[in-house]
């Protein structure tokens, strides 16, 4: 069994495979044999479990160990067409089809059975000739009774002469958040064009663990290319558009130096002992996966969820060239009323026409533009049946003389009533899309105590959306205000008039918010630096541009938890680039500032932040108010005379 990983202790440039000890006759012919002897010892005695069965009725906690391997450990001349471990206790053989990883790969997955403790890979293809084999188990194997597994679980054999026994290694990251990123294949391919990573097999894989961890063990002498790629369909290849990649900026040229040590001891006339360890070259590689920007437009999805309202959602943004047929039931005269959002690439259909709203089945024709097999914008057609039951309401008889009322909008808002934010518009929007909108209806009064002032204001239409308004103002702290909207200042696209709004409010103290003061160095490019939601999905609150060396502020700030990314923005465009594989282009550098800060109400919160890029830090964000928390329940379990678990 071989265990992978990196020695801490060594030169982080190199990946060792720790120390050994081999005895005998001649120093001069050891070289050769000291790196095998090596790997041995380490691999096979580091990743299995000591021998020996739980006693009594304890738990048992020990993982099983093989007691026979057919071929035997980086045995060579193997002509065999399945491999076989025999196992000191029954397994459970479930999850090894799942996470068994074989380099080189092969078109066809290996049966895996079981027979009593033996498990047996069975080819379903022939081996190469003169190839050394790699199996990475990961932590599939486990025993039958309480799922013990054997961690890292590696096996390796070749089937000539030659063992090869060179290794690539690194990790693996997201290039935007700098997360590590799980179940990755990682690739080496002879071919050095990056053609050869879009439509030919790899010559070697792994994939990478939870830490974002790969290694390709026993790899040949040569030249590579280094790739890594979510394989959205096991093609071992990257030919899909939403697969992520990643690729090493230049050639992978893996090497092995063994390091003899001086502490040798001689043993009799002709035995000496010799210690010492290899250095794997090169060092650990640092993959930056990214997702390029390609044009791959087609309708992902439609829906009708209310009678007139019809949603279509695309892969891209639509040009101007789109376009929109009703074939049934036929329309004579204007019929609908198109939205979009932002992006352009999600488009409402707005029925304005009742007859035609109130047919359970209506057909459109979407016109829009994709790519061709040649690369060229043509125009595709796509005929959509859009069907809306709408739910069955009790019946009710209408009294006699009982007024019917007109349907009305309801204009909603973002007013905090307690407190709103002394530095948030008054943001106005309406449930469908407006015919029109009498501004001059709205109006907003300061009050101090029964006495109302109106203030002059102007509604500001959103050009980002049809259906938004807005009112821009500079409010007074802990003031109070009145918002107004008169009934029928505003009628939807159907005629309906909204209903009044009345609302009071009180703004926010000055003295709620805090700021965030930073001062930057050793910036050698244009940056962003960005103000981030302390959330999963880390919403950009705030970003200011920066081009040289000093201090920057986010104010205003309301007392929550925040954290600080920076880009490197090498093209001064003020958003974050991905990558491009044909063009060699690696995404754009993203760093982070190590702390989550706690912003409090009326307080600065002062920083250093030095602009240095380095691949090699781990994403983990303290946050010094969670450890403070940590440490005192630490010290109150101690008191109490709680022992930690594990």
């Amino acid at each position: 069994m071989e265990h992978s990983g990196f020695d801490n202790n060594e030169n982080p440039q190199r990946i060792s495979s720790g120390n050994f000890i081999v005895s005998f006759f001649r120093l001069k012919s050891i070289v050769p044999l000291l790196i095998g002897i090596s790997l041995f010892y380490l691999i096979f005695y580091t990743s299995c479990a000591n021998q020996g069965m739980p006693t009594g009725g304890e738990k048992d906690t020990i993982p099983p160990y093989i007691v026979k391997t057919v071929p035997t450990l980086r045995g060579t001349n193997f002509k065999g067409s399945d491999l076989r471990f025999t196992f000191d206790e029954y397994i459970v053989p479930d999850e090894i089809s799942e996470k068994l990883v074989i380099s080189p790969p092969m078109k066809k997955k290996p049966v895996i059975k079981m027979k009593g403790k033996t498990l047996i890979i069975e080819f379903a293809e022939d081996l190469k000739k003169e190839t050394t084999y790699s199996l990475d188990f990961k932590d599939a194997v486990a025993d039958n009774n309480e799922k013990n597994p054997i961690e890292d679980l590696r096996f390796s054999f070749s089937t000539g002469e030659t063992f090869d026994s060179l290794r690539v290694a690194g990790y693996v990251k997201n290039a935007l958040n700098q997360e590590p990123v799980e179940k990755v294949l990682v690739v080496l391919h002879r071919q050095l064009d990056y053609t050869f990573f879009i439509d030919s097999i790899p010559d070697y894989i792994a994939k990478t663990n939870k830490e974002g961890f790969f290694m390709i063990d026993n790899v040949a002498a040569g030249n590579y290319r280094l790739y890594a790629v979510t394989d959205a369909d096991n093609s071992l290849t990257y030919n899909q558009n939403a697969e992520l990649i990643a690729f090493a900026d230049s050639l992978i040229v893996p090497s092995a130096i063994f390091h003899p040590e001086n502490d040798t001891i001689v043993e009799g006339i002709d035995t000496i002992v010799v210690s010492g360890h290899v250095d794997y070259s090169p060092g650990p590689q640092y993959l930056m996966m990214f997702e390029e920007e390609k044009f791959d437009q087609f309708l992902d999805s439609y829906k009708r969820n209310q009678a007139n309202k019809c949603d279509f959602f695309f892969a891209e943004s639509l040009s101007d060239s789109f376009r929109v047929n009703l074939l049934k039931p036929f329309a004579t005269g204007e019929w609908n009323f198109i939205e979009s959002n932002l992006k352009r690439d999600s488009i409402t259909v707005w029925l304005t026409d009742t007859l035609i709203s109130n047919r359970d089945t209506v057909l459109f024709e979407l016109r829009y533009e994709v790519l061709d097999s040649l690369n060229q914008l043509v125009n595709m057609l796509d005929t959509i049946e859009m069907v809306y039951t709408a739910p069955k309401a009790p019946k009710q008889r209408r009294k006699k003389d009982e007024v019917v009322e007109v349907p009305t909008i309801i204009l909603s808002n973002n007013i905090n009533s307690s407190a709103h934010d002394l530095y948030q518009r008054i943001n106005i929007e309406a449930p469908e899309p407006l015919l029109s909108f009498e501004t001059n209806m709205v109006r907003l009064y300061s009050m101090i105590d029964t006495v109302q002032t109106e203030i002059p204001i102007v509604v500001v239409k959103d050009t980002n959306s049809i259906r938004k308004y807005y009112i821009e103002y500079d409010w007074e702290e802990n003031s109070n205000y009145l918002f107004q909207i008169d009934s029928a200042a505003a009628r939807n696209i159907y005629g309906f008039p909204n209903r009044p709004v009345k609302q009071k409010f009180r703004t926010q103290k000055e003295d709620y918010y805090g700021k965030i003061i930073l001062t930057l160095s050793e910036l050698t490019e244009p940056a962003i630096v960005q103000l981030l939601a302390n959330d999963k999905d880390e919403r950009v609150l705030q970003k200011i541009q920066i081009l040289e060396d000093g201090k920057i502020e986010f104010p205003y700030l309301k007392p929550e938890k925040y954290k600080i990314k920076v880009i490197i923005d090498s093209n001064s465009n003020g958003i974050w680039d991905t990558g491009f594989l044909a063009g060699n282009i690696q995404p754009e550098k993203v760093i982070y500032f190590p702390k989550i800060i706690k912003v409090r109400s009326n307080f600065e919160y002062k920083e250093n932040l030095k602009i240095e890029y380095d691949p090699t830090i781990i994403k983990e964000l303290i946050d010094e108010e969670l450890e403070k928390e940590k440490a005192r329940k630490k010290e109150q379990d101690r008191k109490a005379g709680v022992q930690p678990v594990g």
